[in-house]
């Protein structure tokens, strides 16, 4: 039976997008490969009830030699639920780019959208 399920991401730099889901979300990094530096091949962060795992292009293209390509594209876009929408919201203007403005959805959400720093879309619904 399922239990669970954790994206992992392709990213071009593992360190970086680490610092920007700390800084620009408040995860916390529970692992890396290696433990530390500026180049890492994997990691995983994590908040609250949230994991998310983060892989260098390379590294994961000899894992799956399938994946090889050129330059990654981001293909899908990760939704993520909060209780407090409007104040995160508030909080993430002017640090990061918006991919949608704060607007209330058809099914009565309030949500809006933006970019990583690998250009993936982030959704953020209450």
């Amino acid at each position: 039976m399922y239990e669970t399920i954790t994206p992992n991401i392709m990213v071009e730099n593992v360190a970086e997008t680490i610092k920007f889901y700390e800084e620009k979300l408040g995860f916390k990094k529970i692992l890396s490969v290696p433990e530390e530096g500026t180049i890492l091949n994997f990691a995983i962060v994590g908040k609250d009830n949230i994991t998310i795992m983060f892989q260098e292009q390379q590294n994961l293209m000899e894992e799956y030699p399938s994946l090889k390509i050129e330059k990654i594209k981001p293909t899908f876009t990760l939704f993520i639920t909060v209780q407090n929408v409007l104040e995160l919201c508030e909080k993430l203007k002017g640090e990061v780019e918006f991919a949608k403005e704060l607007h209330q959805t058809f099914y009565g959400k309030d949500e809006f959208a933006i970019f990583d720093n690998n250009r993936n879309i982030l959704t953020i619904s209450n």
